[in-house]
């Protein structure tokens, strides 16, 4: 079964059993729902980022990109020049997802971020934005695209943010040590089962109660699915969201462990 197939199955699985706002009978998942799954605010943010997200569309620049997550090959022929603006339009974290991740932070304030996978920067400044006293390690392997989301996060004084340049596996260690203890981590550079699962274990090492996870894509395929399934099961995990494109996992020990599915 190829990916495209798998993603669809795991579509029509979601949908069968996501959950009503109706059947969430979670105080704390409510909560949830109402303030961070709901649009609510036009924030001001917004639309500085879509200012941002527009000029972004507009650089013909070209840059070389090299992936390096779950489609990359040992070839040279994975670096390829691609221009910004379709980078923004193609990869890039879409309007409604970056809305969620800001109004997710904004809820939750926390100090800590850490996030795998910068790219041109977009998701880092939805972050930035939603919380400006805190601090934000992102890491991004492509050196292009680190160097291009540097000059993004200097030319528009995001401050708080610090880019490390570098595979996950080399500096996810020393990001982690930098930001001890992590309140948020993104995950949204490699969509391998292997890896995922090892990024997760490295990263609940350095949580508190009180942190919270993404995870991005994940249903993206069979191998995302069943790393979803290990994280939500695991002993530390207490509440988990699942809302197909985005999985959310909470630590803190007051909740019963429950696992949702709803709808975004």
């Amino acid at each position: 079964m190829n990916r495209q197939v798998e993603a669809l199955v795991a579509y029509f699985q979601h949908a069968f059993h996501v959950q009503s706002k109706y059947t969430i009978h979670s105080p704390f998942v409510f909560h949830f729902y109402k303030n961070v799954m709901l649009p609510g605010e036009n924030f001001p943010q917004y639309r500085t980022l879509f200012k941002i997200r527009k000029e972004l569309c507009m650089k013909s620049r070209y840059i070389k990109r090299k992936d390096l997550g779950a489609h990359a090959k040992e070839s040279v022929r994975d670096q390829r020049f691609v221009r910004v603006k379709d980078i923004v339009r193609r990869s890039g974290v879409s309007e409604k997802k970056g809305e969620f991740l800001f109004r997710l932070a904004r809820v939750y304030q926390p100090a800590n971020i850490l996030e795998l996978g910068t790219s041109v920067g977009i998701s880092t400044m939805y972050l930035s934005l939603a919380v400006p006293g805190s601090k934000i390690i992102t890491i991004e392997a492509c050196l292009d695209s680190a160097n291009l989301a540097r000059e993004n996060f200097e030319h528009y004084g995001m401050k708080n943010i610090t880019l490390i340049p570098g595979s996950f596996e080399t500096r996810i260690n020393e990001a982690l040590e930098m930001i001890h203890p992590v309140d948020m981590v993104f995950f949204d550079g490699n969509h391998r089962k292997e890896s995922t699962l090892s990024y997760f274990e490295q990263c609940l090492q350095h949580i508190h109660p009180g942190s919270v996870f993404i995870f991005d894509d994940i249903h993206w395929s069979s191998g995302m699915g069943q790393a979803w399934n290990v994280i939500r099961n695991n002993p530390r995990v207490k509440v988990t969201i699942d809302l197909y494109h985005i999985g959310i996992v909470f630590f803190r020990e007051e909740l019963s462990k429950e696992d949702f599915m709803l709808r975004f």
